[in-house]
């Protein structure tokens, strides 16, 4: 009976062992994909962005004007500093009612410039009319703008000060949920994206048809780059979920290891 069961643990622990290196396979695939969008974006973003709009309007002025026609003459539009552009990007605060343009998108007259303009305007629009998921955001990303940098730290600090102090891990269990709080904070902000993004593209691609500020080749390549945009958003949310699954198979391995090695 001992032998039975054993061997039955032993078939659960191998199991799993198995499905961990399946679903790793499908993590690293998807990761690689999200990293290889990326370099999609950039390109189409520097590509757009050396075509000069007919309008001959600089971004700062695009939104500028789209501000005062949708009657958010209260909200401010700057041009990021040093720190905020690495940081924050081009970008728009809820609580500050600003929005932050890098200088390559802030005095440029180019489509990249106008259409990242004009969807922080529609973000801008959205919040004025009550969307709670932008302050939302806006709150996460406070705590996810440090999680690649804290998470890791965090722990190794617990574990140091456990370790010095000969304590009983309590140091390193608080640091640890701490460093969580991070990294889950940086997961809700790649959620909230993804319905905040497409929205806002969607409602400055109504504006912009509107006022005719592009033109219907413009308007397509727009569309283009909202599209590449959200297509790396969904990317990087199919990654993030699976990175945290593929946490979950590690623990449960670990657990039916120690679970095999104890009997």
């Amino acid at each position: 009976m001992v032998g039975l069961m054993l061997a039955a643990e032993t078939s659960t622990f191998w199991t799993i062992v198995i499905v961990a290196a399946s679903f790793f396979g499908v993590f690293a695939f998807v990761s690689l994909a999200a990293e290889i969008w990326k370099l999609v974006l950039a390109a189409r973003y520097r590509k757009y962005n050396k075509e000069e709009v007919q309008a001959g309007l600089t971004g700062s002025e695009v939104a500028r004007k789209m501000l005062d026609a949708l009657g958010l003459a209260d909200v401010k539009v700057v041009q990021c500093g040093f720190f905020s552009s690495i940081f924050l990007g081009n970008s728009y605060s809820p609580f500050k009612k600003k929005i932050r343009l890098r200088k390559n998108i802030f005095n440029a007259k180019t489509l990249t410039a106008v259409a990242v303009a004009s969807q922080k305007v529609a973000i801008a629009k959205r919040d004025s009319d009550g969307d709670k998921k932008i302050k939302a955001r806006t709150v996460f990303m406070t705590f996810g703008y440090f999680a690649p940098f804290a998470v890791l730290p965090l722990v190794l600090i617990g574990f140091l000060i456990d370790f010095l102090l000969a304590g009983n891990g309590i140091a390193t269990i608080v640091l640890s949920v701490i460093a969580a709080v991070f990294y889950v904070s940086s997961f809700i902000v790649v959620c909230l994206n993804i319905p905040i993004e497409k929205r806002a593209s969607k409602m400055a691609l109504e504006f912009m048809q509107k006022v005719n500020l592009l033109t219907a080749e413009e308007q397509e390549d727009a569309k283009v780059l909202y599209r590449t945009y959200i297509i790396s958003y969904v990317l990087d949310f199919i990654s993030e979920l699976l990175y945290i699954i593929w946490r979950i198979i590690k623990f449960l391995g670990k657990m039916s290891k120690f679970a095999v090695n104890k009997k």
